[in-house]
């Protein structure tokens, strides 16, 4: 099933068969999609995959959402899978519109009920994602829910951040940064020492890659400027639904592809238990809700 969301500046395609994803984010003005897929990405296609599925082995781009939980594993009595449940399988549509659409997911990991509300401006190139979590149980549930939205890029585009930290978030998988410090973005340290800057995007033929969580964000925004189409794509949220942003790079490094992911998040790191002992872990109190919201739009300059 493929639902469009349109107005005069910008067009969603969204697949409720799909992790309820974002699939395409088309700008209207300058005809530039600003999603990536893999090589040979058949949008018409569906699939069904098993809960716990393996999503490296089954990515095919677009914008996912991850929760309850990133890292595969037990946690609390739970068998939590990898990458969390969202993104792998159907939700259901229970209203629809020309320019919105609202989904919901009754989660089988843990006892959470999420619905998700995505409406288009009428004239602006700008959409509201709306978040809703229902614990359903009389227990305490600790999440991580982050965005997944896999960004095409091409050579020397710019990752927006504002004032905040990066750190690397798996040193090894690092091929850029090459210390384990928190440095003021753009700004980190390469592993001889010397003052390196991560804000460029370079080409696939440098073969590089690159993950770092960034935090203490002096607003919450975060996003990639597109020097050939003259444009932007940008993330607005509330620092207290998404305190942190991963920003994952493959620069032809990482199963040869070529995309970088932004990611706003509620937890650092990646591991639920971790994050819970550090306490930079997202919370569900019983039977209570929780909004989280973020927009997005599209800037010309």
């Amino acid at each position: 099933m493929i639902i469009t969301l349109l107005n005069s500046e910008i067009k969603l395609t969204v697949r409720p068969d799909l992790g309820g994803r974002i699939d395409q984010l088309q700008d209207l003005q300058t005809g530039h999609q600003w999603l990536w897929h893999p090589e040979g990405y058949d949008e018409s296609q569906t699939r069904t995959l098993a809960l716990g599925a393996s999503f490296d082995d089954n990515w095919t781009g677009g914008w996912d959402e991850i929760f309850p939980n990133d890292a595969a594993g037990m946690f609390q009595g739970r068998h939590l899978v990898d990458h969390g449940e969202l993104w792998s399988q159907a939700w259901e549509v229970v209203e629809t519109s020309n320019k919105s659409v609202k989904m919901v997911r009754s989660c089988q990991t843990v006892p959470v009920r999420v619905e998700k509300i995505i409406l288009l401006d009428e004239n602006k190139p700008e959409a509201k994602i709306e978040y809703l979590f229902q614990n359903e149980s009389d227990e305490t549930i600790p999440f991580l829910f982050k965005q997944h939205a896999a960004i095409a890029i091409r050579e020397g585009d710019e990752i927006l951040l504002p004032d905040c930290l990066i750190e690397p978030a798996v040193l090894e998988f690092s091929k850029i940064i090459g210390r384990q410090e928190k440095t003021r973005f753009p700004k980190a340290l390469a592993a001889d020492g010397r003052e390196i800057e991560v804000q460029r995007t370079p080409p696939r033929s440098s073969q590089l890659q690159e993950f770092y969580y960034s935090s203490n964000l002096a607003t919450g925004e975060c996003g990639i400027r597109n020097s050939r189409s003259q444009s932007a794509l940008l993330m607005n949220f509330d620092t207290t639904d998404f305190p942190y942003v991963w920003v994952f790079q493959s620069y032809g490094g990482w199963h040869n592809h070529y995309v970088l992911v932004l990611e706003p998040c509620t937890n650092i790191p990646y591991d639920l238990e971790i994050a819970c002992r550090n306490g930079t872990s997202a919370q569900l109190l019983p039977h209570s809700a929780q909004r989280r919201t973020l927009t997005v739009r599209l800037q010309h300059f």
